[in-house]
């Protein structure tokens, strides 16, 4: 069953980004380890984030607009819409575009948020007694990625999900799994 998780940073909207920190036509790559476990298991594999920009301001907006104005069914169809601005790659399966990035830098390093445009792994889904009915709506992934100054770092993933305004300017995010995969040992590849 989809659990409610507030995000700790404001995911969508009304961010600050300080001003020169991530040029937007450097490419990136971060690699890392996805980990998940629940009560009958554990699974891992590889994650790779090829991100060749951060979302451009124009496109931020309209897709945060989106949300704010039309809920979840605009944000889908803006999402949708965005430019692709990289690819997340899970255990060297096919890449899934990544149509939103988003950058926060403070003192402890920086935090990179991405939307995908479509789910990229159903915890739990591919069981044979899974509900395949209960994924209908999860049509995004969230990935957060924190890293430090040396670029190592952690995060989390919402591998299908759906996102839904607080009202107090932040996200609720719906996970389609009961826990947030976990982003271990990331860190980013030299370019």
């Amino acid at each position: 069953m989809p659990i409610a998780q507030v995000l700790m940073i404001v995911l969508l909207l009304a961010v600050p980004v300080r001003a020169g920190a991530q040029a937007a036509s450097q490419p990136e790559v971060f690699s890392g380890t996805a980990q998940i476990k629940n009560a009958t298991g554990a699974l891992s594999g590889t994650v790779e984030v090829r991100l060749r920009r951060v979302t451009p301001e124009f496109d931020r907006k309209a897709v945060e607009t989106a949300l704010k104005e039309g809920g979840y069914p605009r944000f889908v169809t803006a999402i949708r819409n965005a430019p692709e601005v990289g690819q997340l790659v899970l255990a060297g399966g096919a890449p899934v575009a990544i149509r939103y990035a988003r950058e926060r830098i403070d003192a402890t390093g920086r935090r990179v948020v991405l939307v995908t445009d479509k789910p990229v792994f159903f915890v739990g889904g591919a069981r044979a007694d899974a509900n395949v009915a209960a994924r209908k709506g999860f049509e995004v992934a969230v990935i957060e990625i924190r890293i430090d100054a040396k670029g190592a770092g952690t995060g989390s993933m919402a591998a299908a999900a759906r996102v839904r305004p607080d009202g107090d300017g932040g996200v609720l995010l719906d996970d389609f799994a009961e826990e947030l995969i976990t982003l271990a040992n990331v860190a980013r590849k030299p370019s």
